[in-house]
């Protein structure tokens, strides 16, 4: 039996790592956000991102500067110097721009990549150095509000009838 002397106890017990965080879609948010374990960004942030774990960028989702992760899903835009340190995904839809570093990656159809793209087991000094000249976004102007539509509309698809 333990000996309690009338104080009460510090809660020790660490938290686990994994249950997942999340930033829903409609916010605007600006500085350096760092996670344990999973996080869904559905937001607009400009600044830093960094997670032991995954983060999924949905595709309300929108990320300008600076990013590091295990595994990196992009649905939405991600813009900056992008570090995925086990795997980076950029889904239908998704827009990946700056520099960006993984040891693997996986591009699906209908999507937009401009990035000076290292896929290779360990990021270079000359990478790392290109990535330093990415701009720190923190004391720039907000962009407009309207995300431009990633990708043109397919003029070969059936158009709808007008009722």
């Amino acid at each position: 039996m333990a000996a309690t002397s009338g104080k009460p106890e510090a809660f020790t017990k660490p938290a686990k790592s994994g249950l997942g965080n999340a930033i829903a879609a409609g916010g605007r948010l600006e500085g350096t956000f760092r996670f344990v374990g999973p996080v869904i960004i559905g937001a607009h942030i400009r600044g830093d991102v960094i997670s032991d774990d995954l983060i999924l960028v949905e595709a309300t989702g929108r990320i300008e500067g600076r990013v590091r992760a295990a595994t990196l899903i992009v649905h939405g835009a991600v813009s900056g110097d992008i570090e995925a340190s086990k795997c980076l995904e950029v889904c239908t839809g998704g827009r990946l721009e700056g520099v960006a570093f993984s040891p693997s990656m996986r591009v699906e159809e209908r999507t937009i990549v401009s990035a000076d793209l290292l896929i290779a087991p360990e990021r270079t000094v000359a990478h790392i150095n290109k990535a330093g000249l990415v701009p720190d976004l923190s004391n720039v102007a907000a962009l407009s509000h309207a995300r431009p539509d990633p990708l043109p509309a397919d003029p070969a698809a059936p158009k709808a009838a007008a009722v």
